[in-house]
């Protein structure tokens, strides 16, 4: 069942005489508790969007249903209670600097109209939950930045919301922050059933916790889909970009010049498929050496996405054959020529020298 449904919305805005096509013409549907993720690179217009789910940005085109209701013009009390039924978690943390965390969380309860007679044993309800119970006095200058952003989604569970939209809520935290707060949003979907909204351009993000996945460039929802479809199979060229950047592997320079004679080729595989028992395989039928040169899996979810660069090397007659057996039994294959890997080195030492020179 959707909970959240675009129907072809475009957002438009005018800056000094010029018109900015910010969204356009995009459809989605969102269906109620999952995590669903808006990924793209910067500028794409994940943010504008996302914003139209609850209408601070409004639509120029389309329309959004909540719950298969239009609310594409909805004002006045009914906007108040949409957005009661809709938290928002900001990048940028969005706490009121001078008031304590306990008064944060206070200030989204008596916005949401939440029985001020609750509003303490609500706000210690919410800290526990995001493991902050002994903060309830401290104020935000004194907090680390994944605990800023732990009362920010504290906050925007006050008023006991069914959707909970996150604008890039990591990409300001380290490595191991993002963690914390990624198994906590996890909780938070599973435990309340709360549907998820999620923008990021960080694909180490999307591969942990999103079940369905769009990807955005210039305002157009290119791809979307099941998230390892979408990224073990990327179709569109902004998302194979996205999968590259993340993924991509390559030879390493300083291995080019010892390369022995042979044909340079980069596998690809995903889900419970091995690349290991293949290799050994086609070694042995075709007498080849295949020498492994570098390689990378990551998984999404359970699944599994690989890529594997080896060095193939035989007899003219058995060569061919193998590499063919190879091709057949992955869903991606390319082979790499020796000439632009030997350029690419050689591009390399030449910066290398100019960063000497300018240092």
């Amino acid at each position: 069942m959707s909970v959240i449904e675009l129907r072809d919305v475009s957002v438009t805005f005018h800056e000094r005489k010029r018109t900015v096509e910010a969204v356009k013409h995009v459809s989605l549907t969102v269906d109620k508790g999952e995590i669903f993720g808006i990924v793209g690179f910067s500028g794409a217009g994940k943010s504008t969007l996302v914003r139209t789910i609850n209408l601070l940005e409004r639509p120029t085109g389309g329309t959004v249903l909540i719950d298969g209701k239009d609310v594409t013009n909805v004002s006045g009390a009914e906007l108040r209670d949409l957005r009661k039924r809709i938290g928002f978690i900001f990048q940028g943390f969005n706490l009121i600097t001078n008031v304590t965390v306990g008064k944060n969380i206070e200030f989204a309860l008596k916005a949401g109209g939440y029985p001020k007679e609750q509003w303490a044993e609500r706000v210690r309800e919410l800290l526990a939950l995001v493991g902050l119970e002994n903060k309830i006095d401290s104020y935000p200058s004194s907090l680390s930045g994944g605990q800023k952003q732990r009362v920010s989604i504290a906050r925007a569970l006050a008023n006991k919301p069914e959707i909970l939209l996150c604008d890039e809520a990591t990409s300001a935290l380290d490595l191991e922050t993002t963690e914390g707060i990624l198994e906590l949003l996890r909780h938070i979907n599973k435990e309340l059933g709360i549907t998820i909204v999620f923008i990021t351009h960080q694909l180490d993000v999307a591969k942990q916790i999103f079940d369905r996945v769009a990807v955005m460039e210039n305002g157009i929802v290119v791809e979307q889909g099941d998230t390892f479809d979408v990224f073990s199979a990327p179709k569109h060229p902004t998302t194979k970009a996205l999968v590259e950047r993340y993924l991509g592997i390559a030879v390493p320079p300083q291995l080019v010049p010892s390369l022995p004679e042979g044909t340079i080729v980069e596998l690809r595989y995903k889900g419970e498929s091995a690349l290991e028992p293949l290799i050994s395989a086609v070694a042995q039928r075709y007498g080849v050496s295949i020498d492994v040169l570098h390689a990378n899996v990551e998984y999404f979810g359970a699944q599994a996405i690989g890529i594997l660069i080896v060095l193939v090397s035989g007899g003219d007659g058995t060569l061919g054959r193998a590499l063919e057996e190879l091709k057949a039994n992955v869903f991606g294959y390319r082979e790499l020529d020796r000439a632009a890997l030997a350029a690419a080195r050689e591009n390399a030492g030449v910066a290398g020298e100019s960063a000497d020179k300018e240092a």
